[in-house]
């Protein structure tokens, strides 16, 4: 008997073997499909947590680019009678900032936050030379004209806002870029904004940044 059934499996391959009970040993489409759901949600599970990890660090570094940048410009301002130097508008570009500042920063990758991903945002050595810098600055002679930015720093906020040491300590110096109704870049928070303070700390906030504007 054993003979003639391994006489038949060699004349007919294609017959499939049966485990116990009479069972195909083959995977069935539904069992297939479950498999590739399982794959893909463990796949977007490490996607997100990577995506985290990397977003965390890149805080860590936003908040090192702001305080570096508060201690060029804190210390310029102690050359300078404490007052910080004045830009033209909070959203840029900044040329005259950068120029006064060239020999108090000397990395001028502190000027842009790693989470941004804007264009006219980025770090380049032209965007850096032309004032083009990711954060905004706030001791400026204007409003700013564009409309994306937010109403309260058009309207709300006296300009110009002239900042000198010894002022209100929690007064914002510089921070992430933030427009109305649009996402910042720190992506998994809601409004997520880190901002450099006139005593020279770095501060987050996790809501509305208006609400902490000083």
């Amino acid at each position: 008997m054993a003979r003639r059934r391994a006489k038949c499996l060699t004349l007919c391959p294609n017959v499939r073997s049966e485990g116990r009970g009479g069972r195909r040993a083959a995977f069935t489409l539904l069992e297939l499909l479950i498999v590739c759901a399982v794959l893909a949600l463990l796949a977007s599970l490490l996607l997100s947590a990577g995506s985290r990890a990397l977003e965390e660090a890149h805080q860590v570094e936003c908040r090192s680019n702001l305080r570096h940048l508060g201690v060029g410009i804190l210390t310029w301002a102690k050359d300078h009678d404490g007052l910080l130097p004045a830009s033209d508008v909070v959203d840029g570009p900044h040329p005259a900032l950068v120029a006064a500042l060239k020999t108090y920063v000397d990395d001028q990758r502190v000027y842009y936050c790693p989470s941004e991903t804007a264009e006219g945002r980025l770090y380049s050595p032209e965007a850096a030379e032309a004032g083009r810098i990711g954060y905004f600055y706030y001791a400026c002679e204007r409003p700013t004209p564009n409309r994306l930015v937010s109403t309260f720093l058009r309207s709300n906020v006296a300009w110009p806002r002239r900042l000198r040491t010894g002022g209100a300590a929690r007064a914002w110096v510089a921070s992430d870029a933030w427009f109305s109704g649009g996402p910042t870049a720190h992506r998994f928070e809601k409004k997520g904004v880190n901002y450099l303070t006139l005593s020279g700390d770095v501060r987050t906030v996790t809501e509305s940044p208006r609400e902490a504007f000083e």
